[in-house]
């Protein structure tokens, strides 16, 4: 990731790219720097000034946290940038609408010694601790407990924006097509399912009618905390007949069509 640190509390990441390494679920290869080196000077021919300010990867499917690999290679970067982050995102997840992204920084030895003293090594606590009413932390994961946060590194608070074409894109993901109105169910099955809500049905309206002969249907206070069964009478009524139209009309459709 380049990038530039804009104060001592806030890191901006402009852009990315790649690099060639190989990654798999138990190792990962090592950073070329060389490659990074040539890279930066060919994106300075071009007008990007730009740093690198740490690195990213994926974990698909697998959630947000940093492995033994994954620490190794923060510490690498934290060598030559103390400042550099690492950010993971889970591709996987992300696909339901929300982008799940967050970003570490490793904790080292001496300073998890320092730590348990409150003191840093020249004598005077940490400069950049601060109060403030906005909460940034995050409940984190059982799965990145297990695999060290808050022992071996922590998370960053992290704010990104996304355009609109990208937000329309996660919009759509789960969006149904205009061919999803023709696909018709099993007949036992749709013909199962229509029997059993009937049966419902036919409890709501008795519930209903008990409910208008007592005359709580006019009682606001009784009915606090209490199911409404002419409010449920009158919802699945709608869905039953919604649901047999949209199966009547996709026959009528598939046997002209097909």
């Amino acid at each position: 990731m380049i990038g530039e640190q804009i104060d001592d509390f806030t890191i901006r990441v402009a852009d990315v790219f790649s690099m060639p390494q190989t990654a798999t679920g138990q190792s990962v290869e090592a950073v070329d720097p060389e490659y990074q080196v040539h890279m930066l000077d060919k994106l300075k021919l071009v007008g990007r000034h730009e740093n690198v300010v740490g690195w990213y990867h994926s974990h698909p499917g697998f959630g947000c946290w940093l492995s033994s690999e994954d620490v190794m290679t923060a510490s690498g970067y934290e060598n030559l940038t103390p400042r550099s982050v690492s950010v993971v995102v889970d591709p996987i997840q992300s696909v339901r609408g929300k982008v799940v992204i967050d970003a570490f920084r490793t904790i080292p030895e001496q300073v998890l010694r320092e730590m348990s003293t409150g003191k840093t090594s020249s004598g005077f606590p940490e400069p950049r601790q601060i109060t403030s009413n906005i909460g940034f932390l995050s409940k984190p994961t059982p799965v990145a407990l297990n695999r060290g946060l808050d022992r071996h590194y922590y998370s960053l608070p992290i704010a990104f924006r996304k355009k609109h074409h990208e937000l329309s894109m996660l919009l759509n993901v789960y969006k149904k097509g205009w061919q999803e109105g023709f696909r018709l169910c099993d007949p036992v099955k749709f013909e199962k399912e229509t029997r059993e809500a009937i049966r419902e049905l036919t409890s709501f309206a008795r519930q209903a009618e008990t409910f208008i002969t007592k005359g709580l249907d006019e009682d606001d206070i009784a009915n606090v905390g209490k199911a409404n069964a002419i409010t449920h009478l009158q919802r699945e009524a709608e869905s039953i007949i919604e649901r047999n139209l949209d199966e009547s009309v996709g026959s009528m459709i598939n046997a002209v069509a097909f």
